[in-house]
Formats: C-alpha cells, structure tokens, sequence
C-alpha cells in the first residue's frame, strides 16, 4: 500500500509564502496531478514530499507513517526532475544503476545488472546504455530520467514536468507511455505539470493549485465540467472558456435571464431564482467555445453577431464572433464563414456556466456534471 497525505502544508522561504496550508491524498496506485501555473507551488510540494525541502507547517504523511523529518534516503520516493539531472560523466548504464548503490538500496554486482537491464528494456533504451547523456535525444534523456527512478522500485513516484522540453509528438508519447508503465509497476505517482493535457490525460485525480492555494481538487471529468471558479475555467480547456460579464435580470419569460451592459449577449439563467445566493446579480456566464452552436441562417433564434476571424485548424476551426462589446469564440466542424458575415449563435441552458463576479466561484457547482462533456 502506498499513499501520500499532506495536512495543511505550508513552505515558506523568507518573507515568499510558497504553499500555504494545503491538503490532499494521493491513494494507492493513483496517478495524483498537481496542475498550475509557473509560481504556483507546484514543485516545492513535491520536494517536501521527496524530503528535499523542509516543511514550514503541517504535516506529510507516506502509508500512514510522519514523514516530516526523514531525510530522503528514509523515504520510499523517486524523483524525476524537470531538468532530468542526469550526471553528464556517468553512462546511461551508470545513471540508472547510481541510486541501487546507495546506502539505502544497497545491490550488489549481479542485482544491480539484472535491475539496470529490467528497467532498460521496459523504456527500450537497451541500445543506449554505453552512451553519455550528452550523446542522447531529448526524448532518450527523459527515459534514462525516469528509468533511474524505476530502478529503485520506490513506492512512491515522484514526476516533476518531466515531459515539458519535449515536442508535441512526442509529448504525447510518453503520456501514453508513463501511464503504461504505471500501470505496470502498481506504482503511486504524483504528477506535477502545468499543462492541462497532461493533467487530463494521466490523472485521476487533480489538484489545481495557484498562489500556493487549493482552488480545486477532483476528477477530471469534475473540474472539467464543474470548475471550482474561473481561474479553473480558464487553465483547463483550449480554446479558453468565454466569460461574459452580466446581470441577472427578471424579464417577461418564465425564468430569469443573464443580460449583458450593452444588451447584446442575453442567456437564460441556469439556476432558479431561489437558488441564487441573496443578492447576488452581477455574474460571469462561462460557455465552452465547443458548446457554442454557429449558424449563418438570421431566421433562427440565437444571439446576433457577426465573424470577426476564423481559424482554420483542420478538422476544426475557431472562430471568433463579435456580439456587441464582447468577443466570443467558437469551436466548429464548419469552415469558410467570411469576416464580418452576419451570423447566429445558440447554447444550450445545460451548456451554460455561471460565477460570481466578485469572487469568482462557481455558483453552479450543486449540478452532476453531465457525462456527454468530455475533456
């Protein structure tokens, strides 16, 4: 069993407050993401998990037993640095096998051959094992990186943007290929990257982390559908989630509706009128690009705008439609829209997000969220 509580985690360097006051639990043989933006807080957590950094405040726990003053060596964790930090002078060979002659692993001879051999063939760097880092790919420095860690067969896997340097093809090889390998091994993993991708793809479970602060912690399918607040919305999904400013407002139809300044944008609103909070008018309305409906027919109903771009992406393209003051993009199969083309707009009541405009929250988050909305 193999499992990672942090209980109100703080890391403070000097008068810079780090993390402050974080908890989670990574359970056994769960892939754990903790996703946020460069500055977040993102790798001083992990570092505190691996021992490498000193806890402020709170409390870390591994199976149960307080981690907070063992050095690393007494830890049950690996590490893979963003950075790789291999030894420039050390073989592949040599890498991978330097943690099994340690004072804690302690292999001999033969052991250390037959581990280093192991975790060779299951990355399929055996032909690189007489090579010197300075010899390799980024992508074969990545392997040698994560396999020195595997070597040690720790419980506890410790990735920290591992795969951030490398292109997009091969990106998304290794995210296939690490969770293959986790799979494998029954290995906890803990997964630190800023890119969402990842996040989604890997996990799951999700920290989304900001500041040093929780802002949310679940699924996938969660804080995809169900964001905590709008830093949430707006870190995971591409094209970024539309965010109109509005005010709640009775009108002559039977619900209320979400109006914009100008008048242009007007939405029903997704919540009745006692389940708003008291005095609460002055919204956000969240709409996903993907959820957006375009239609160039000005007999159908909808929200009146007209192209201002297209971009083509393939399969795919975005188009940006002006309505009023504000610029909504759409995620759509159709192509050839012609700028300043007078155009039609419709969203479901269901596709409709809404958050507090002072404070940002999701005042939505009591809903299931819907299975058709994948990531």
């Amino acid at each position: 069993m193999s499992t990672v509580v942090l209980k109100d985690v703080h890391k403070d360097y000097g008068k810079v407050k780090a993390v402050r006051g974080i908890s989670f639990e990574c359970a056994d043989r769960e892939i754990l993401a903790i996703l946020g933006p460069s500055g977040a807080g993102k790798t001083s957590t992990l570092k505190m998990i691996a021992g490498l950094e000193s806890i402020t405040m709170g409390e870390i726990f591994e199976n149960g037993r307080l981690v907070n003053f063992l050095p690393p060596e007494k830890r049950n964790t690996a590490m893979v640095f963003e950075s790789y930090a291999l030894y420039p002078h050390l073989s592949v060979y040599d890498n991978i096998a330097f943690p099994l002659r340690s004072r804690s692993v302690q292999l001999k001879g033969e052991s250390i051959d037959a581990r280093v051999l192991e975790v060779a063939d299951m990355l399929q760097i055996g032909p690189l094992l007489g090579r010197k880092p300075a010899e390799l790919s980024g992508g074969q420095k990545q392997r040698v990186a994560l396999g020195r860690a595997l070597a040690k067969r720790a419980e506890v896997l410790l990735l920290d943007e591992p795969i951030s340097h490398l292109d997009a093809k091969l990106r998304h090889h290794m995210r296939r290929e690490l969770k293959k390998y986790q799979q494998a091994l029954n290995t906890t993993v803990i997964y630190v990257t800023h890119d969402y991708l990842e996040a989604l793809a890997l996990a799951s479970t999700i920290v989304v982390l900001n500041m040093g602060v929780i802002h949310q912690t679940g699924s996938p399918g969660v804080v995809y559908n169900r964001p905590a607040d709008t830093f949430v919305a707006t870190l995971i999904g591409q094209p970024r989630i539309n965010l109109v400013p509005c005010r709640i407002q009775n009108t002559s139809a039977p619900e209320l509706e979400c109006i914009s300044g100008d008048g242009s944008f007007r939405v029903p609103c997704p919540l009745p009128a006692d389940q708003l909070p008291s005095g609460c008018r002055e919204v956000l309305v969240g709409i996903r690009p993907q959820f957006l409906q375009l239609t160039p027919n000005l007999d159908d109903d909808g929200i009146a705008g007209e192209i201002y771009v297209s971009e083509y992406m393939g399969t795919d393209s975005i188009v940006e439609v002006k309505v009023g003051d504000h610029l909504l993009k759409v995620l759509t199969k159709e192509h050839g829209y012609r700028i300043a083309q007078a155009v039609k707009l419709q969203v479901l009541k269901k596709d409709i997000m809404l958050f507090d405009a002072q404070t940002g929250k999701n005042l939505l988050n009591h809903r299931e969220p819907d299975a058709s909305h994948g990531s």
